[in-house]
């Protein structure tokens, strides 16, 4: 591979990787709400009428924050390898 046609060198910093899933999780669960609304029925109910409109559900995916979902393992920040 030709290393002059590349415009820059590129890093991956692992630094940054907890703000970019920040950054993420924000998008989908806070900024908007319907489709925060369906990926939530569709993570925490475990029914398969989890996304038809009903009140019930809807009281039970409001109780859930996002920090709640994820100290409670519903969203995992760390990628789980492994190993043999």
């Amino acid at each position: 591979m030709r290393k002059d046609i590349l415009p820059r060198k590129i890093y991956s910093p692992f630094l940054s990787c907890s703000k970019d899933i920040e950054m993420v999780l924000k998008a989908l669960f806070v900024s908007s709400d319907f489709y925060s609304d369906c990926l939530k029925r569709l993570l925490i109910i475990n029914n398969p009428d989890c996304l038809y409109k009903n009140d019930e559900y809807k009281t039970v995916i409001d109780k859930f924050s996002l920090a709640r979902m994820i100290k409670e393992g519903y969203i995992r920040q760390d990628p789980k390898i492994y190993r043999g």
